[in-house]
């Protein structure tokens, strides 16, 4: 296992105040990484955690001493075909992601490093925030599946950003001349 701490990262799909199941009903806590291409300090972070587990032979074992098979697990946001990229190009142009998940309940820090409760965790850490996550590479052979595995181990916050999915609700949206005057309710 090798460890990353990134430079600032944006948040998207984030499960951190309770755990959301996977396709297979395992409960995990999960974001969704999107790291800027120019971010090299982050990127480096990545190269070395993966050159890391190129030397590890038990990691090399997992893989049949196929070191090419630990590769960087970004997903490019300009080539990629998911719909969260289909969605939203100007949130994934010239940015890496990754899906980061955990089983254990993962520590979550505010800007001054102070551990956030459940509900802090909602409001602070949301589809959008910028933050800084500590995150564990780890190689896994399963089910015939190869790869490099990444483990969200914390999240702290940086910044605010603008919210990403959901919808927007205004006030004008709704009629007025549906709301009833209270001396004309009879009760």
């Amino acid at each position: 296992m090798a460890k990353v701490i990134t430079g600032k990262v944006r948040l998207s799909f984030v499960n951190l105040a309770e755990p959301k199941d996977d396709m297979q009903g395992n409960p995990f806590y999960s974001a969704q990484i999107i790291i800027d291409k120019t971010d090299k300090r982050t990127v480096q972070a990545f190269e070395k955690a993966i050159e890391q587990l190129r030397q590890d032979p038990k990691a090399l074992a997992k893989v049949n001493n196929n070191a090419k098979a630990i590769a960087i697990p970004f997903r490019d946001g300009d080539t990629d075909t998911a719909d969260s990229v289909a969605n939203a190009p100007d949130v994934y142009d010239g940015k890496y992601f990754v899906n980061a998940k955990n089983k254990r309940k993962v520590l979550c820090l505010g800007k001054s490093k102070e551990h956030l409760a459940p509900f802090d965790i909602e409001e602070q850490l949301y589809s959008g925030c910028y933050a800084q996550v500590q995150l564990s590479l780890y190689v896994y052979n399963a089910n015939g599946n190869k790869g490099v595995g990444v483990g969200l181990e914390a999240v702290r916050k940086v910044a605010d950003g603008d919210r990403l999915g959901g919808t927007t609700v205004k006030v004008d949206d709704f009629d007025d001349d549906l709301v009833e005057d209270a001396e004309d309710d009879v009760f």
